[in-house]
């Protein structure tokens, strides 16, 4: 283990010039939907203000498996409304066969539309997401064994309660407040209550993590921290 926490510390101060920050701030694959699809206030603020006035003393993580999830999802999504889109396109020639369903065409035709501005939504969110916040963030890529094998166990574990993803998420949280523990404050902001199990939060409170799985409660303890 002691190996891994090295390569943890070594890779935090490789991105923050050889420091090591006040407060760290992991986060999973639905705090990354929340930025990109712009569907939380908080989060968005979290990034786009706090860490960009507090870049030397916050630092935002996230596990490599919570970026390929996003991308995964996203290109899910994407995929799911273009057939809703294709769907609608071939009705719109039947309807227009029938007496007095106008204003249904019309608004089956203003639908599609609206599908076409949600996609490229979703294609601008996988820009903002990997470009745009690998600026503000670290993107965790570094390969690490024992999160992998701990992971497995823990996925197996009943009490836990955690499929293998969530399992990397865990591990990886415990072992980055493992690594700098006493050193920076570390949270973990999620949006998944399937980590809301106690043996889950134990662990993590053992290793000095505070667990938050609402944006606007963790948004006032970074604030708190930062004064």
């Amino acid at each position: 283990m002691d190996k891994t926490l090295r390569t943890i510390r070594e890779e935090i101060k490789e991105n923050r010039a050889g420091n090591i920050p006040s407060i760290t701030l992991l986060v999973d694959t639905n705090i990354l939907a929340d930025y990109g699809w712009k569907r939380d206030d908080n989060v968005l603020y979290l990034f786009d203000t706090l860490v960009v006035d507090n870049y030397d003393n916050l630092l935002v993580i996230a596990p490599k498996i919570s970026n390929v999830e996003f991308k995964a999802i996203t290109k899910h999504e994407r995929a799911a409304w273009l057939n809703l889109k294709g769907s609608i396109e071939g009705k719109l020639k039947d309807i227009s066969r029938y007496k007095g369903f106008k204003k249904l065409y019309n608004n089956l035709d203003e639908s599609r539309s609206e599908l076409d501005n949600l996609v490229r939504s979703l294609d601008r969110s996988l820009y903002e997401v990997l470009e745009i916040l690998s600026n503000l963030m670290f993107f965790f890529e570094t390969e690490l064994p024992l999160q992998d094998s701990m992971a497995f166990y823990i996925s197996k574990d009943p009490e836990y309660g955690l499929l293998f993803e969530d399992a990397l998420v865990f591990s990886f949280v415990k072992l980055v407040g493992k690594s700098l523990e006493n050193e920076s404050k570390v949270l973990f902001l999620t949006g998944d209550r399937d980590f809301d199990v106690g043996k889950v939060l134990k662990e993590l409170s053992e290793v000095g993590v505070e667990v938050y799985f609402n944006s606007g409660e963790c948004l006032q303890r970074v604030k708190a921290l930062l004064e």
